[in-house]
C-alpha cells in the first residue's frame, strides 16, 4: 500500500469524511470535515490549511498549516534608505502523500485535543 492510500484510510479510521465538491476535486483539492465538525484540506497548489466555515457550510476564511521559516527582505525607501525587513514565509509541500500525513498528524493532536 503506497503512502497516500494509508494516509487516506487513517484519515477514514478517524472519522474524516471527505467532503470535497466537484470543483475542488478537479482544481486538485480534497477537502476532509472531522468528527469535531471542522474542516481540513490539502491543494495541489502545495498547501495545507484548516477551514472556518459559516452558518451554510461554506469556507469564510482559513489558517494555514504549512510550516514557517523567516527570510530577510531588503528594499529602497521613497527616503532613498535601505530597509530591512524580516517576514515570514511558508514552505510548500508538493509531495501530495507529505500533505496527506500532515494532514493525518494535525486530525490526530485536533480530535485527541477535542475529546479532552
Amino acid at each position: 500500500m503506497n503512502e497516500e492510500k494509508l494516509a487516506l484510510e487513517t484519515l477514514k479510521a478517524l472519522g474524516a469524511k471527505d467532503t470535497s465538491s466537484p470543483s475542488q476535486t478537479r482544481r486538485g483539492t480534497t477537502c476532509f470535515t472531522l468528527p469535531t465538525g471542522d474542516c481540513i484540506s490539502e491543494h495541489k497548489t502545495g498547501y495545507i490549511r484548516k477551514n472556518l466555515l459559516n452558518k451554510n457550510g461554506g469556507i469564510y476564511t482559513c489558517y494555514q498549516l504549512n510550516p514557517q521559516y523567516k527570510t530577510i527582505e531588503k528594499s529602497i525607501g521613497w527616503n532613498g534608505k535601505e530597509r530591512t525587513d524580516e517576514r515570514n514565509n511558508r514552505m510548500l509541500i508538493w509531495n501530495r502523500a507529505e500533505r496527506l500525513k500532515r494532514l493525518v498528524l494535525f486530525a490526530i493532536k485536533y480530535i485527541n485535543k477535542a475529546n479532552g
